[in-house]
């Protein structure tokens, strides 16, 4: 095994004791990683297709993934980086209700889905959309306060076009409400595509590119001219899928195809040297950041594929090649993601890393590999067999490394604190 030196990450690993909104951050992390163990035990029962899951219980796995373990975290993540400058005893009463309401909110809300109550959905929707508005304006109000660099923008531009997606997320459960009293409904055909659409290209992309630059971009001070072309592209293309699978105006894939190759290309260029340096048997959390820029490419490599195939007439529309579309979703969720998320979070719990030091190499290696196989047996189409093997060793690994971090968030022993200065915002 390597060596405890080996532990160091290259940029300064964050403290949670160092933050003045330490409590809000610990709490939203825990309420997320509660959350997401539904999402794997989920992914593990229907990998094994022992039985045939519900769509109520599918979609659950889908919104306890997106907002449960995705969103709360995102919600830590702005609250670091924009909490730069702040006495360190500063306390927000107004981030407190923020931060509690959205770490209740959100699992009420997945219960609703796995209730399968149509009316229930509708009415718990509404305090997540308020909590996630009330992150955002904070977010806003700090803007003036913090320097605004590459990672900065791009959450601003992410929880903005997440505002958009919920909304219209939102608006389709009260349809369906009104669909099983009148019959009737309001939204454009296109409403069910563009809520996802919005989601994964514009929102999850954004932020998949904001761990990115920064945890692996070295601060210069200054605001690199083709890292904010990188993340304003993705914003505008993320918005031009939106319009096109909304109003269904096929041409505009196109457009949105050509923004993403651009912004890829950019992000490749940019970030390949920080890839070919990487140590991948260092127990540090860089070998993640590192893993989800890679995985970020293979997730806009899929979307431009459908997107092409759909403009060439191979395919229909995104559901006629499921394998593939949910390829995409995972390797967005999944590759993109979650290792960016637990790269930060072992970050945040780097006072006990002594805490089963090995667990950390289980789950990297075992999260990945059992990704890469599932990702390929649904692009081949050998779901039935290959499913069965890869689906259990990615689950187990997040499950082990979700309890590692549970116990390692605690707060540390008095003999394991330690004087970190914050991690200063890029």
């Amino acid at each position: 095994m390597v060596p405890e030196q080996a532990l160091s990450s290259a940029q300064p690993p964050w403290s949670l004791q160092a933050n003045p909104l330490r409590t809000d951050i610990r709490l939203l992390f825990q309420s997320a990683m509660a959350v997401f163990v539904v999402t794997v035990a989920i992914g593990l029962l229907n990998g094994q297709h022992i039985t045939v899951l519900s769509n109520d219980v599918l979609l659950t796995h889908v919104h306890s993934g997106t907002l449960g373990w995705i969103t709360l975290s995102v919600f830590a993540l702005g609250l670091w980086l924009f909490s730069e400058g702040k006495a360190p005893a500063e306390k927000s009463p107004y981030l407190r209700t923020m931060s509690i309401l959205g770490a209740i909110a959100v699992p009420l809300y997945v219960l609703a889905f796995l209730s399968g109550n149509a009316i229930a959905r509708a009415i718990f929707g509404f305090p997540v959309l308020i909590a996630i508005i009330g992150i955002f304006g904070w977010v806003v109000a700090r803007a003036r306060s913090v320097r605004l660099g590459v990672p900065q923008l791009a959450i601003l531009g992410a929880l903005f076009t997440l505002i958009v997606g919920s909304t219209i997320g939102i608006l389709l459960q009260i349809q369906f409400v009104t669909l099983e009293q009148s019959k009737t409904s309001f939204l454009p055909n296109g409403a069910f595509a563009a809520h996802p659409a919005t989601q994964v290209v514009g929102y999850l992309l954004l932020i998949g590119m904001a761990i990115s630059e920064w945890r692996l971009m070295p601060n210069t001070g200054r605001l690199p001219i083709a890292g904010l072309i990188q993340i304003i592209l993705p914003f505008i293309a993320g918005f031009v899928l939106t319009f096109a699978t909304l109003l269904n105006i096929q041409p505009l894939l196109g457009l949105n195809a050509l923004l993403e190759v651009i912004a890829v290309v950019i992000y490749i260029v940019r970030f390949a040297p920080r890839v070919v340096r990487i140590s991948w048997l260092s127990r540090n959390s860089e070998r993640f950041f590192v893993l989800s820029a890679i995985f970020l490419v293979v997730n806009v490599s899929l979307l431009v594929y459908l997107i092409v195939s759909i403009i060439t007439g191979a395919l229909a529309d995104f559901t006629s090649a499921p394998g593939v579309l949910i390829a995409l979703d995972h390797s967005m969720f999944i590759g993109v993601m979650t290792n960016a998320l637990f790269g930060l979070i072992q970050d945040a719990t780097s006072e006990r890393r002594s805490f089963w030091p090995w667990a950390g190499d289980v789950l990297f290696w075992g999260m990945n590999s059992g990704l890469t196989g599932f990702l390929v047996a649904l692009i081949l189409g050998q779901v039935q067999i290959l499913e069965k093997i890869f689906t259990p060793i990615m689950g187990l690994s997040i499950l082990l490394g979700l309890l590692t971090y549970a116990l390692r968030m605690r707060r540390p022993r008095e003999a394991e604190r330690v004087e970190v200065s914050p991690a200063s915002g890029r």
